[in-house]
């Protein structure tokens, strides 16, 4: 499973705590703006109670406070308010408005009220307008602010109870206020108020995918603009070769803390810039100066072993050491062709090459070599195929390439050998059957002094820069040296070179 890019984390980071954080905001606002909702209704149902007093006079006219809430909300909305009168003392329904729901049974209210220790009996203003004197009001005994009615403020007793009941019809908020020996219940209906609420949730709810959405583009655009400087330390990084060693990360002032790491990155890539050329200048010089008493020690040693006596010890000995001497002229011209590639110094002096002409000599002289294995050619070279190249280059990068077939075969096995000219370059490939390179070698193959473990249980002469140096070759040459296949049986490359 591919793991999600740190941007990519950082919006969806954003968008889960700006979701947390916006739903908790959301919650604890609706939660505050439903309990605002119902304080008002309480406070309506508080003042409706307390401003119809015909309800408590002697007369106990209940009717009449259903008849003056119909006057005041109007015939249209009389569904809008439901009224319950009971006797305190046995909780006997002494009267019942016409809306009140049939399927609530009122058994279900539990109309038990605390007596309010503050409550001062009657609250009127003696000799006022608002004067009731126990109950009378301006309008005579049992008057109410219906038609035709007077009217004060009556004062509850006790302290009133509020609940919420939901019926078929629809919800209602129930308030309870209570006299002495009289319960009133008035309860309107809070539909619209539930409907209000509905909608700011609906709406809530609507918002939010929208406003987490913003909220995770602008995470992703801040952690775009963030990261810059991060691309282009990558950038820079993916440049770095052993031939662009010199590349360097522009400073930014923009962030302190990205400025130190560009500063410190740069500051490494000095160290390693100079270690690299101190490295490939010993191996260089090295390499150069081991070139004339090599070339001395073989002369010498050619010379003995003409003056040696046919089948003698001394024959044997210094026949070997021209072998190790020439050895070691291969491994040295390989590690400065190799210390030259690293310096960006190998420069193949380029002309018009005979690929076909130069393919055949080469695999002459490779089925000599392989006649002691038995192996088997199949050649296919297009003919006359040209490319620009340094002929002592690349007949170097091509006799590696064929004794690694010879080296890494099997007895009785098989090279084969195919040149074709596809897309304005030459296009070889050479196979061999053996026993491949397992797949834990696959990705070093290329790597200088780098053999893989069959190679050494065979004891299979060579250091490990043929195929580098190869590759090296090919590149200087701007093309390339690839595996194109290896499994048990069969392994093959293929060079491209531009034509």
């Amino acid at each position: 499973m591919k793991t999600p890019s740190f941007r990519l984390k950082i919006a969806l980071l954003s968008a889960i705590i700006s979701g947390v954080v916006l739903v908790g905001f959301g919650l604890a606002a609706f939660l505050m703006i439903s309990r605002q909702k119902t304080e008002s209704l309480d406070t309506e149902i508080r003042s409706i109670g307390t401003r119809h007093p015909g309800w408590i006079t002697n007369r106990r006219d209940f009717k009449r406070l259903d008849v003056a809430l119909g006057f005041i909300f109007g015939e249209d909305h009389r569904d809008q308010v439901i009224l319950m009168v009971k006797n305190a003392a046995d909780d006997t329904v002494l009267y019942t408005s016409s809306g009140w729901p049939k399927e609530f049974d009122h058994a279900k209210l539990d109309c038990t009220l605390a007596v309010d220790p503050d409550a001062s009996g009657v609250a009127a203003t003696p000799g006022g307008d608002d004067d009731l004197s126990v109950g009378r009001g301006r309008g005579g005994q049992g008057r109410g602010l219906g038609p035709g009615g007077g009217g004060g403020q009556v004062s509850f007793t006790k302290i009133p109870k509020f609940q919420t009941i939901r019926t078929v019809a629809g919800e209602w908020r129930l308030g309870m206020l209570g006299t002495a020996d009289t319960t009133l219940i008035i309860g309107l209906n809070a539909a619209q108020t539930r409907a209000e609420l509905d909608r700011l949730r609906n709406a809530f709810l609507v918002a939010l995918p929208l406003a987490l959405s913003l909220v995770g583009l602008g995470g992703w655009l801040v952690a775009g603009r963030a990261l810059r400087p991060l691309r282009m330390i990558a950038s820079t990084a993916e440049r770095v070769t052993a031939r662009g060693l010199d590349q360097r990360i522009p400073v930014s002032n923009e962030d302190p803390e990205i400025a130190r790491v560009i500063l410190v990155l740069n500051s490494m890539m000095d160290r390693l810039e100079n270690s690299f050329q101190q490295a490939t200048r010993f191996s260089a010089d090295a390499s150069h100066e081991l070139k004339t008493p090599l070339a001395i020690m073989q002369g010498e040693l050619e010379n003995a072993l003409q003056e040696a006596s046919p089948g003698s010890r001394e024959q044997q000995v210094f026949s070997g050491l021209l072998e190790e001497t020439q050895r070691l002229k291969t491994i040295t011209r390989g590690l400065l062709l190799l210390a030259r590639a690293d310096s960006g110094q190998l420069k193949p002096a380029a002309e018009t090459v005979d690929l076909t002409s130069i393919l055949e000599g080469i695999i002459e002289d490779t089925r000599v070599l392989a006649e002691e294995m038995r192996l088997d050619f199949e050649v296919k070279l297009a003919p006359g195929i040209n490319v620009q190249a340094d002929p002592v280059l690349l007949r170097t990068a091509l006799l590696n390439l064929f004794v690694n077939a010879v080296k890494y075969n099997e007895p009785g096995g098989k090279i084969r050998v195919d040149l074709e000219s596809l897309a304005s370059q030459a296009v070889l490939t050479i196979g061999n059957s053996g026993p491949g390179i397992p797949e834990d070698d696959q990705t070093r193959i290329f790597t200088r002094f780098h053999r893989v473990d069959v190679a050494r249980q065979r004891q299979v002469d060579g250091v490990g820069l043929g195929l580098s140096l190869a590759r090296e070759i090919a590149r200087a040459h701007g093309g390339d040296l690839e595996l194109q296949e290896s499994r048990p049986g069969w392994t093959s490359f293929v060079l491209r070179l531009n034509a």
